[in-house]
């Protein structure tokens, strides 16, 4: 039977998407055609400018940073989500004091 539960602590803090980010680690929750990952970024850390051929939903859940989407700029803080479709620019970055914490869900096409 798969594994139905387990603890936060339990999964480790692993470097997301080198390349392209930095100072973002994650604990992935679900990883299959819809991924979901709890995710850390450090005080002046983030995604660069990239396109992806998936969607991401993102709810921020602790701190303070600046989603850039297409041409937009928006703040991010604990409450807000962020609608990101498959193959528009996107990039984010912790602009705050503490980690930046979001939910992140990679949503299929």
């Amino acid at each position: 039977m798969e594994n139905v539960s387990s603890h936060l602590d339990e999964l480790p803090w692993v470097p997301v998407r080198p390349g392209v980010a930095t100072g973002v680690f994650g604990k992935t929750l679900l990883d299959g055609a819809t991924k979901i990952v709890l995710t850390r970024v450090e005080p002046d850390g983030g995604f660069a400018t990239h396109v992806d051929r998936y969607g991401h939903l993102m709810q921020v859940l602790e701190g303070e940073g600046v989603a850039t989407v297409g041409a937009q700029e928006y703040a991010m803080s604990p409450g807000i989500v962020l609608r990101i479709p498959a193959g528009l620019p996107h990039s984010y970055r912790n602009c705050g004091a503490g980690y930046l914490v979001l939910l992140s869900v990679n949503l299929p096409v």
